[in-house]
């Protein structure tokens, strides 16, 4: 299934207006090689990367409410974590009117990654790792996860990956939905623990995707996969497509 602007991701709500009507599926499998903005002198490496990230506003963000981030597991800082943990608190609890803030505020926060972090050059992957368990809020008739609401939790769980990996290398890793592809593989029954996990796939220019698995956390099982392309739109001149 393909959804065009399936969500907002993690974006101030005033840009996302701008991107309605778009509808360009995106299914990049690749890492994209990336140089640690901090370290490097390149120019060009500044030019795709940065997409002018509105440093003010994501570090602004109140702390994360009942988020310890000293129990999250995870090869990243402590600052970083509390800085993702923030950003996403921000998207799917701060407003208990959101679509989807009770199934979001459910959503444990148990592990954040970046892979492959070495000198400048070096591909480098974002990872996150949510737990949630299905309830009955979240199912259909048949007792079973409901589609729509597997979708709606890939959306914030797969942008997150990207958010860490845009912290992480100075970059910004929000952006607005532009396609969700969603592949359900079988049915998870009320009860089912989900264990989340969103790694970061590409990110150039204003383009970013991650790619998101809801696994069974108790067995060997995989009940969706998805794909989750979203476009970042803050000061185009300096994040070329």
């Amino acid at each position: 299934m393909t959804v065009a602007n399936a969500g907002l991701g993690f974006f101030p709500s005033s840009t996302s207006k701008k991107l309605i009507g778009a509808s360009i599926v995106i299914s990049s499998h690749f890492l994209c090689k990336i140089k640690d903005v901090r370290t490097c002198s390149s120019t060009t490496t500044v030019s795709f990367i940065m997409s002018s990230i509105p440093r003010s506003f994501l570090h602004s963000l109140p702390a994360a409410p009942h988020i310890d981030v000293s129990t999250i597991k995870g090869n990243i800082s402590d600052e970083e974590k509390q800085l993702g943990a923030n950003i996403f608190s921000y998207f799917v609890n701060s407003r208990e009117e959101s679509y989807g803030a009770e199934v979001g505020r459910r959503l444990r926060l148990v592990e954040m990654n970046i892979w492959g972090r070495d000198a400048c050059g070096t591909a480098a992957q974002g990872q996150t790792i949510f737990e949630i368990d299905v309830e009955k809020d979240m199912c259909n008739v048949f007792g079973t996860l409901h589609g729509a609401c597997a979708a709606y939790i890939v959306d914030p769980c797969s942008v997150s990956s990207l958010v860490v990996l845009g912290a992480a290398i100075g970059a910004d890793g929000t952006g607005v939905s532009q396609s969700l592809n969603v592949i359900w593989h079988q049915p998870a029954k009320m009860g089912t623990k989900l264990r989340v996990v969103s790694t970061s796939v590409f990110i150039h220019g204003r383009i970013r995707t991650a790619r998101c698995e809801l696994w069974d956390k108790e067995r060997d099982k995989l009940y969706v996969s998805a794909i989750h392309t979203t476009v970042n739109n803050t000061r185009p001149s300096l994040a070329k497509l």
